[in-house]
Parts: C-alpha cells; structure tokens; sequence
C-alpha cells in the first residue's frame, strides 16, 4: 500500500502508513536534506531519537487513533527518561528553526505527516 492509497477521507495519512515501509536510510537521508535546508546542526542524538519514536510508530501505532500527539511525547518522556525526559527532548529539538516543541521538528525533519493534537489551543498561553 502506498501513501496515496491510504489517505483518509478527511485527508490525513495515518502515521503507521507513512512509515511503514521507510527503510533507516531512507529517514537518515530525508532527516538530513531537511536539517541542512534549515541550517540545523543535527547529531546522533537527534538522529537516535527520531529513529526510536519511527520505531514506535511502527510497533504500536495499528490505528488512526495514533495521531494523537500526547501519546507519543509521552513514550518519548519514558523512553528518555535516563537522560532528563522532556527537559532533553526539548533541549535537542527546540531549537530547529521554525517549529516548536518536540514532535512537531521531528516530523518536519523526517517528512513525516503532522499529528492531530500537536497543540491545545483551548488553554491559552501561560506566562
């Protein structure tokens, strides 16, 4: 199945398409195309990451209802929990230009689909 075939109605391509059939060097090439085109001085770290959350896509996102956001962050948070959680997440992908957060520059540099619920907007903004 290709990404065309598995487009939704409302036009979203479900993330366990979109990377179902992406081989490590197909995302390490796309990952580092977009980090250069946004001038963005990606490491192994970065790259270690990405390929873990691709990975958990690929394991445990088998329905749409994977698109949530908060789901994904929080198997990040576990999963780098031994390195400071959030606060080095945020540390590594906060600073690609143009994005904000984590999830949301990890899809960008690996042209991944943008996940529902990336941000909630009925909170507002606290200072």
């Amino acid at each position: 199945m290709n990404n065309a075939e598995s487009i939704t109605q409302d036009g979203e391509i479900p993330i366990y398409d979109a990377v179902r059939y992406l081989t490590k060097a197909e995302i390490e090439q796309t990952v580092r195309k977009n980090a250069a085109a946004r001038n963005f001085n990606l490491t192994d770290e970065h790259m270690n990451v990405i390929h873990s959350l691709i990975e958990h896509y690929r394991q445990d996102c088998k329905t749409r209802d994977c698109l949530a956001a908060h789901e994904h962050m929080r198997f990040l948070e576990e999963a780098y929990e031994f390195k400071g959680g959030s606060k080095y997440l945020y540390m590594l992908f906060d600073a690609v230009p143009d994005t904000r957060g984590v999830l949301m520059p990890i899809h960008e540099l690996a042209g991944l689909p943008a996940l529902r619920l990336e941000k909630d907007e009925g909170f507002g903004t606290a200072f």
